[in-house]
This record gives C-alpha cells, sequence and structure tokens, in this order.
C-alpha cells in the first residue's frame, strides 16, 4: 500500500466515524471524539493511529487504557463499565493495493445473479450466509464448478463487493464446503477486487481477528492487514 491509498483508507473511516475530511491523525497516537448521544463506542486503529469514540464520561476513562488493550473485548468492557453491551470484534481491517491476474480456475464459467449466489449461501454455514447477507454486496461474482459439463455445473464460490463511503469495496467470499481447497474462492474473490479497483475503489477484507483460516485467504489475495475495528453497544444509563 502507498502512502496515497493509505490516505484513501483514513478518509473513508474518518467519514465512517463521523470526523471531517481534513482531520488529521498524524501528531496523535489515539483520538478521542466525544459523542454524547453514541449508544455504542467505536475503537479503530489504522497505520498506527487510533479513534475512539464514545459518550465523554466513557472517553475520560479510557486515558488509563493502551490501545492493545482497547482493541479487546475485554478491555472495551472495561472502559464500558456497566453500560457495557454486546461487542462485535475485533476485526483485522486489510486492504489491497492493485489488481493482480493470478485466477486458479482457468477460463472460469461465472455469473451475476443473485439466484446463484443464493445457491451457494445454501450449502455453508447458517452463520457464514447471515454475515454474508449483512453486507449487502450489490455487485456478485459466482464460480462454478463444470467439471462434468455446463449444463450440469453447480456453483461452487461466490464473492462481491459493496461501495463504502465512497471510497472502498468492502470484499467478502465464501466457498461450498465440499469445493475448498480448489481454487473457486479465491478465483471468485480475485474477479471481485479486479472489478473493484477498475471501478477506482480500494477493496477492503474485514475479518475476525480469531478466524486465521479467513485472515490467511485475505493475505494470499495480496491483502495488507493495517488495522482493527471493535464496536461494543452501550445500555442506557442508570
Amino acid at each position: 500500500m502507498n502512502s496515497h491509498q493509505i490516505d484513501i483508507v483514513r478518509l473513508a473511516w474518518a467519514r465512517e466515524l463521523g470526523l471531517p475530511d481534513d482531520a488529521s491523525l498524524d501528531d496523535a497516537e489515539r483520538l478521542h471524539v466525544v459523542d454524547d448521544d453514541a449508544t455504542r463506542l467505536t475503537f479503530v486503529v489504522l497505520d498506527g493511529h487510533a479513534v475512539l469514540v464514545g459518550p465523554g464520561d466513557i472517553l475520560d476513562r479510557a486515558e488509563a487504557l493502551g490501545n492493545d488493550v482497547l482493541a479487546t473485548r475485554d478491555g472495551l468492557a472495561e472502559l464500558a463499565g456497566q453500560r457495557r453491551g454486546r461487542c462485535g470484534g475485533p476485526q483485522v481491517l486489510a486492504f489491497l493495493d492493485d489488481s493482480r491476474d493470478d485466477v486458479r480456475v482457468e477460463h472460469p464459467l461465472i455469473s451475476h445473479d443473485g439466484h446463484d449466489v443464493d445457491r451457494v449461501l445454501a450449502l455453508v454455514p447458517p452463520d457464514d450466509a447471515t454475515g454474508i447477507r449483512a453486507v449487502g454486496v450489490d455487485s456478485w461474482f459466482t464460480v462454478f464448478d463444470d467439471a462434468d459439463g455446463e449444463d450440469d455445473a453447480l456453483p461452487a464460490a461466490a464473492a462481491g463487493y459493496v461501495e463504502w463511503r465512497g471510497f472502498l469495496a468492502d470484499t467478502v467470499a465464501v466457498t461450498v464446503p465440499s469445493r475448498r481447497r480448489r481454487g473457486y474462492g479465491s478465483t471468485a474473490a480475485r474477479l471481485a477486487t479486479n472489478e473493484a479497483i477498475d471501478a477506482g475503489l480500494v477493496p477492503q477484507w474485514s475479518v475476525p481477528m480469531d478466524n486465521a483460516t479467513a485472515r490467511l485467504f485475505g493475505l494470499s489475495l495480496g491483502f495488507t492487514e493495517l488495522g482493527v475495528h471493535i464496536g461494543m453497544e452501550l445500555t442506557d444509563p442508570g
């Protein structure tokens, strides 16, 4: 990732966190953004710089906690105190700098039809399917296993992206369990990321920090891990 691409990533996340486009983190290891109406704590680290967003009375207690602590469920729960709620994350944030031509399935049979994506999602673990659908992808690539001919081809993997904050392409990929390790998933993902880059977007790969398989998959596609994102819902003060 070059400095211009990193600036694009930081700009997209600044918009997500409610910061002005010209906000600079260069002079601060961590920026606290007070939002007394916030119903969740949000902590993001990108390229060594961090932003913590939440109510002022909670952020006042954060001074004693390091970034490595806040990037954990226990750390965020400690900060939230009695207002702690459901936690999402931590998620690793990784980004892709350029298109590539390493498509593992030669001359892949592909579809852009959402119906074929549904066929893939019907064959994967329910939690995976729910997570994929939650992203709201609007550009899909489904790759088929056509070893028995095109007429008998079966959907093997799907990948896609949705434009996020005007600059990034939030990317997802999933493979039917019986067809893993054959290149279908990486082929679908490569087609999706190449299209996103052609559209002027920077692909983003956001996966659970403890999901080694998903992280390795992203690295195999060329993604560079640049940060982490974690959020915790806040209960009503009482």
